[in-house]
């Protein structure tokens, strides 16, 4: 059995963006694979016969993105083939192309000046997108050029992650006409303030969802229509009354996920909402999230989580550890069928579903489930050669009971080469969240760090994904019960497994994950070496420079603000117990990620830094909060790299 290696990443093949033919002869997808010498991702359209079930390449350009169908014989996509479809400096401009499906050569089609980020046909010439508008940007050429050089902040959210600063930048939904007169091409359809989340077309109507706000981002969404024809817009939820995530326009109905926060705040999980002939109901209770999958590294790109079906919904959700597709009819919620693993997103075809999903073992392909039989089948080998005759570890499945009588989902992946009369090392890895959730579906890193000789650990603690409203609220319970989980299912490990050598186990885990990593280090000495990543640590700092921090930050300590509750605030962070602190830790963290942003990481490096403790920084300039899932792939190696370097040298007496 072959050793899988840290650069195979750059083999491994995403699947994304299921879209299907108008008459349901074929569906087309994105596929992405890492270009080491770009230091990104190619991005091609693929094709399958939904008859036949054959696969094949439709693009080799690699640079493709918001796939859609034009007619039964015709994808549109945008591109950046030649260099007059790049925009010029501080402007910014969509090229669009045409191609059969048959192959041929890719025609321009038309041109936007925005960046477009979603693109929906309404009917022959006619399409709805949306994109991002910045208000503040002046139209004059001279006042634009000294635009570039500063920055206006009047609102929170002042930044986004990845997406710089975002005072007053709103995604706006339009409506083109590509065969008008220049100047009726492009309508916007909402106005300056308001925000869209999502849209759909019923029709001759747009549906879609946001808020409208001017200085602080509401925690709440409205449900609107906006006719085509007239050009009105309809208020069907008032914007202040719940959260509206995922939804999908069914004839005359709307169903929708929806909360009201009654009783666990803004993260309380929805329920199921529909709106029919201008009245709200809530249809069923559900109690979990809709949309959400267990995490993992090997996903890239986007795809619909929510469909419409006959009179009512599918949607994906993570229920327990497994990312399956749910059906909510008859005023009931019903697992659709079982899937192991997880759907990352799907598509209704004639008989059934077209999924990309992963299953334990593999990375990401695509399946087919037929609804008269209940089964489902893998239609793709797009990844199979990748991981044949190499070692992949199968996450064996490690659950226990906590003392407060618990039941604790986790999992340890076995070295490469394992003999139970050796010792080795270990590392927990933590999710970041803290609402996600572990699976037993391939993960690189972990899978990487297997085949380099380490025990995995990894559990979903209280306050995971999963397991419902109660299990995952850990308002005001930072570092309290998840911190406990966390060591008794570390001791759990290591009385199942005398070949750990508890001298050597070290802690990981990004976002939530790094911070707990701070606090484990402060409230433990038990482990060898640590590895923060994209870490904050301090609820105090937080609140004011994170993209989240007055919103998330917030909620989680219950209301408390660091004026109204200073002392408590400070106590629940982990930089307060720095001082303790003498575990070796390095800090991972982008330059760019304005989620945890880079004063929350560097504060707790620089505390330890302080105290004497064996300390590093490695940070990555222009990637963000996803470093680790879509970061560029050469970046994504490197902090693997460390990761292991650091480890290697604390829990193996490497790299003196």
């Amino acid at each position: 059995m072959q050793k899988l290696n840290i650069d195979d990443l750059m083999d491994y093949k995403f699947l994304s963006g299921i879209v299907i033919s108008p008459a349901g002869t074929e569906a087309a997808f994105l596929v992405k694979q890492a270009n080491r010498k770009k230091n990104s991702y190619d991005s091609w359209v693929y094709m399958m016969d939904l008859q036949t079930k054959e696969v094949r390449k439709l693009t080799s350009f690699g640079a493709e993105a918001n796939l859609i169908f034009d007619g039964e014989r015709t994808v549109l996509f945008s591109s950046e083939r030649f260099p007059e479809d790049q925009a010029e400096k501080g402007k910014e401009k969509t090229v669009f192309y045409r191609l059969s499906t048959s192959g041929g050569e890719a025609e321009r089609a038309f041109e936007l000046p925005f960046q477009v980020d979603s693109i929906k046909k309404i009917s022959a010439d006619c399409y709805a997108f949306t994109a991002v508008v910045d208000l503040n940007q002046p139209e004059d050429e001279e006042e634009l050029a000294e635009y570039q050089d500063y920055h206006i902040l009047e609102e929170l959210p002042y930044w986004e992650n990845g997406a710089y600063f975002v005072s007053r930048h709103r995604r706006s939904l339009f409506v083109f006409k590509e065969h008008e007169e220049t100047e009726k091409r492009i309508q916007k359809v909402t106005s300056d303030l308001f925000g869209v989340d999502g849209f759909q077309i019923n029709g001759q109507k747009l549906i879609y969802t946001g808020a409208s706000y001017d200085s602080l981002m509401p925690k709440t969404r409205g449900l609107f229509s906006w006719d085509i024809q007239t050009g009105k817009e309809q208020v069907l939820v008032d914007q202040d009354q719940m959260t509206i995530g995922l939804f999908a326009s069914v004839n005359e109905e709307i169903w929708f996920a929806g909360s009201k926060m009654e009783q666990y705040g803004s993260n309380q999980y929805p329920d199921i909402y529909r709106w029919e002939h201008g009245k709200v109901t809530k249809y069923a209770e559900f109690g979990h999230g809709i949309g959400s999958v267990p995490t993992g590294d090997i996903m890239l790109g986007g795809g619909e989580k929510l469909i419409g079906k006959d009179k009512g919904i599918q949607f994906v959700s993570c229920v327990g550890t497994t990312g399956e597709i749910y059906e909510c009819t008859d005023g009931q919620v019903k697992k659709a069928f079982a899937f192991d693993g997880s759907v990352d997103c799907f598509a209704a075809v004639k008989g059934g579903l077209l999924i990309a999903g992963r299953t334990p073992g593999k990375l990401q392909e695509l399946y087919y489930y037929e609804e008269k039989t209940g089964t489902y089948s893998q239609v793709t080998e797009l990844n199979g050669q990748i991981l044949k005759d190499k070692y992949v570890g199968e996450p064996v499945y490690e659950g226990f009971t906590d003392s407060d009588g618990i039941k604790i989902d986790g999992w340890v992946i076995l070295p490469k080469d394992y003999d139970p009369a050796k010792t080795y090392p270990a590392i927990l890895d933590m999710h970041g969240g803290p609402r996600v959730a572990f699976g037993n579906t391939f993960f690189h890193e972990m899978q990487w760090l297997a085949n380099e000789g380490y025990f995995v650990l990894f559990c979903n603690p209280r306050g995971s994904d999963g397991r419902g409203n109660e299990f995952a609220d850990l308002r005001e319970k930072y570092g309290t019960i998840d911190f406990t989980d966390f060591m008794e299912f570390t001791d759990h490990i290591l009385e199942r497994y005398p070949a750990i050598d508890p001298q050597r186990v070290g802690v990981t885990g990004g976002s939530y994950g790094g911070w707990m990593t701070n606090w484990i280090i402060g409230h433990t000495d038990r482990f060898a070496a640590a590895v923060s990543q994209r870490s904050f640590s301090n609820w105090l700092s937080d609140f004011g420079c994170s993209e989240i921090g007055f919103s998330f930050d917030v909620e989680e300590n219950g209301g408390k603000t660091p004026w109204t509750a200073p002392k408590e605030l400070w106590e629940r962070s982990p930089v307060a117990y720095a001082d303790r602190v003498k575990t070796p830790t390095l800090f991972l963290h982008s330059l760019k990620d304005y989620n945890c942003p880079l004063s929350e990481g560097m504060q707790m490096f620089a505390a330890l830094k302080y105290h004497g403790v064996p300390s590093k920084a490695f940070l990555f300039e222009g990637e963000n909060h996803e470093l680790s899932r879509s970061g560029k792939p050469l970046h994504r190696i490197r902090r693997l790299k460390e990761m292991k370097d650091w480890f290697d040298r604390y829990l193996n007496g490497s790299n003196d």
